[in-house]
């Protein structure tokens, strides 16, 4: 699989259930490549933080 197809099932993940077959194939190629990895890693953190900031009252400044 090339980067271009990883990264865009990496980011499907966020919004649909992949196939197990999509799953495997990703996982796979994650398993080998660093830049990928990363990149999943980095697409994580932003949702977690996304999240958080969803989560605190965005209109209490005190919250920020």
């Amino acid at each position: 699989m090339m980067c271009e197809n990883a990264t865009k099932l990496a980011s499907d993940k966020l919004d649909r259930r992949l196939s197990v077959g999509e799953t495997f194939r990703l996982r796979l190629h994650l398993f080998g490549c660093d830049a990928c990895s990363g990149f999943v890693r980095q697409i994580g953190m932003m949702r977690k933080a996304t999240r958080r900031y969803v989560a605190t009252d965005a209109s209490d400044p005190d919250e920020r």
